[in-house]
């Protein structure tokens, strides 16, 4: 794995770069070193050979810690000579008068020669461990963010091209299309595949390939990009059988919805349209004369069909805005009376059979107030239309611990247990199928409104017989109030 910081440099200095050895080279070789043997030769009457010598080594075995192998050793051979030349007697001469010198001279060349190979060594040794850990490291971090899904496969590949030097990085798909095999990038970019390229692609499986540019021939290195491709694909799998799944499950709940919408929608829309129709098609009629009372009738008769509709659509709207997630939320403390008030205001029924009861000093409501209104006049419709004619229903509200409970009561005929379950759930109206009751949205949208606006709803029974809902929203003094519009 090559350094981003070398591949960097090289692209800076184009060809220029294929000149630093050799000035390296040059440097120590006609600079350094002369330098530091002429110093050393200006202190040859108070330093002895042995000294000059193990000076030489160090600065030897220096030059091979950033050096390579071959400037290490011309340099060792060039101290070796000015040794000889400077500090054997006899002094600016290459002739060795002492056989002791001779042996000192080449334990020196030998000494130096060997310490810098065995550096080189354990140099490159060095730099392959430390590159084994991030090569480790790194598909280490890979595995993590594939599992946790931080990652799309786009980004991992133009994260990696810096990682493995790579130009060019991409996933190529194989597919056979009337009987013809053909093939296409899918992830990363690549300009244009040569057959360099072509020839050192990585395979993945029968489907997917990996093309880098330049092409990755070392084995070594393909090695490694092969298990970065195998984690690849692990994720490619993943998010193929998760788009699958959502795309089953959304068939599924479309045509859940579809069928029951066309029930629903083909008994209850057809029904005022048809009444209205027919109140405005028997006033237009010339042939028929009406009086004013007649007319009245029909007028009034065209006007509930008509607002029938109205609430029909408005519920279908809501159930859809639901469904999409986009509704916004205006958050504010909403004062449970005036919530309450609003709701019945916007009842159509009569309103004389509700009884309020509010606990006096009751905190406000952590809500929307438009929603929390539609909340309490959809469940204030719902329990009239199912309450007997003499008896009332009751809407009361008041304070537990750190929430506040809205509980609508009525006297109708309650929901067995079998059916709590399935109320909540949209189309569903439990046998009832006269035109005034809807298409079955009126508690889906309950619900939907009330937890969002981290509200809870429970059902429970009436102890003298008949439903009461009770509604549970935290109250205004519990939490700090959300600030804006929240999208939910």
């Amino acid at each position: 794995m090559r350094k981003v910081g070398k591949r960097h440099s090289r692209a800076v200095w184009g060809k220029a770069g294929r000149f630093t050895p050799l000035l390296s080279a040059s440097v120590t070789l006609l600079f350094l070193l002369p330098l530091i043997n002429l110093i050393l030769a200006n202190f040859r009457d108070s330093l002895n050979l042995t000294t000059n010598t193990l000076v030489l080594l160090i600065v030897t075995i220096g030059i091979a810690t950033v050096s390579p192998l071959w400037l290490t050793v011309l340099g060792a051979i060039e101290n070796f000579l000015y040794l000889n030349y400077f500090f054997t007697p006899p002094f600016h001469t290459l002739t060795i008068g002492k056989k002791e010198d001779l042996v000192a001279l080449i334990v020196f060349l030998a000494s130096s020669i060997g310490a810098s190979v065995i550096l080189r060594k354990l140099k490159l040794r060095t730099s392959k461990l430390r590159q084994l850990s991030e090569e480790g490291q790194f598909l280490s971090n890979l595995a993590v963010n594939i599992i946790k899904g931080n990652n799309s496969v786009e980004s991992i590949l133009e994260n990696s091209k810096s990682t493995f030097a790579l130009d060019e990085f991409a996933i190529q798909r194989n597919y056979t299309t009337d009987g013809r095999r053909q093939s296409e990038i899918i992830f990363g970019s690549m300009s244009e595949i040569s057959d360099a390229i072509s020839r050192s692609k990585i395979v993945l499986n029968s489907e997917y390939s990996l093309l880098s540019k330049p092409p990755i021939t070392k084995l070594e290195m393909r090695n490694l990009v092969t298990t970065f491709g195998a984690q690849i694909l692990i994720l490619l799998e993943r998010q193929a059988f998760e788009e699958n799944e959502k795309e089953l499950s959304d068939i599924r709940q479309t045509d859940q919805m579809r069928v029951a919408l066309l029930n629903a929608v083909s008994h209850d829309l057809r029904g005022p349209l048809a009444s209205s129709k027919a109140a405005i098609s028997s006033l237009l009629n010339r042939n028929v004369i009406w009086n004013q009372a007649d007319q009245k009738e029909l007028l009034e008769s065209a006007d509930l069909s008509l607002d029938q509709l109205d609430h029909l659509i408005e519920n279908l709207l809501d159930m859809s805005r639901l469904e999409s997630n986009s509704i916004f939320l205006n958050w504010g403390n909403v004062d449970v009376e005036d919530a309450i008030s609003s709701g019945i205001k916007s009842l159509k029924t009569p309103k004389s059979a509700i009884v309020i009861e509010i606990d006096p000093d009751l905190p406000p409501i952590v809500g929307d107030p438009i929603l929390l209104e539609r909340v309490i006049g959809n469940l204030l419709e719902n329990a009239l239309r199912f309450n007997p004619a003499k008896n009332q229903v009751t809407i009361a509200a008041s304070k537990l611990e750190a929430r506040i409970e809205i509980r609508i009561i009525d006297h109708g005929p309650g929901i067995s247990l079998k059916n709590k379950s399935r109320v909540f759930v949209p189309f569903q109206r439990l046998g009832d199928r006269d035109n005034t009751s809807g298409v079955g949205l009126g508690l889906a949208i309950v619900k939907g409104f009330t937890e969002l606006m981290k509200g809870q709803i429970f059902l429970r029974e009436t102890p003298t017989g008949g439903l009461t809902v009770i509604l549970s929203f935290p109250a205004g003094d519990a939490l700090p109030l959300p600030t804006g519009l929240d999208f939910a």
